[in-house]
């Protein structure tokens, strides 16, 4: 389980591994415009949720306003963290009924959410109310089970049985060109830094 790191001013990730998965499940911190919040977060130990509390109170001028959840299987750690940090858990409406507790709140395709983040609902994935996160000043991405980063450098999709139609979950994921992102910030394996766009261009084209 790996301790905080700062990727850029203002963004944090920290990561769990997954034996069963062989890749890191990762979550966010991110403070912006006078906001923070957390992204899919995963489990953190003692000294991990230590240096985030620590870091949350040090960008005190952006008070942390929600948890995010790009899915229904990215829950994780986030009741803890909502118990930690009193803050609550967001998710879009369609996984709602899913979640094994009750969301605070819900958001739909086009919502914009704390920090400036553009809600993209992604259609035919893994659950029905699968989203990225797009924060169009800083050109981030964040996604969650829609893309992932096994191999570092690439990204691809989950196993085809973790899908109705596969091909029509690749066709879903085809909105996400027409944003201009730099880095892929993914829920599950390596992110993209840099040049994300060109990398997705390339999944497109295999």
């Amino acid at each position: 389980m790996s301790a905080l790191q700062e990727l850029a001013p203002g963004l944090y990730r920290w990561s769990e591994f997954s034996d069963e998965k062989q890749l890191n499940f990762n979550g966010y911190y991110l403070a912006h415009g006078g906001e923070a919040v957390l992204i899919d977060p995963p489990e953190l130990d003692g000294d991990a949720l230590h240096m985030l509390k620590d870091t949350v109170a040090r960008t005190g001028g952006n008070p942390l306003k929600a948890i995010l959840l790009t899915n229904v299987h990215h829950d994780r750690a986030s009741q803890r963290l909502k118990d930690v940090f009193q803050v609550p858990i967001h998710i879009h409406e369609q996984d709602k009924p899913l979640l094994e507790f009750s969301p605070d709140a819900t958001f739909r395709n086009g919502d914009t959410l704390p920090c400036g983040l553009q809600v993209i609902h992604l259609q035919n994935q893994k659950s029905p109310g699968e989203c990225a996160l797009f924060q169009k000043e800083k050109k981030w991405l964040f996604v969650g089970d829609a893309l992932i980063g096994k191999v570092a450098g690439e990204v691809n999709q989950l196993p085809p049985d973790k899908f109705d139609d596969i091909t029509k979950a690749k066709e879903g994921l085809k909105v996400l060109l027409n944003y201009e992102f730099e880095d892929l910030l993914l829920g599950d394996g390596e992110p993209i830094r840099g040049n994300a766009r060109q990398t997705l261009d390339v999944f497109f084209t295999d």
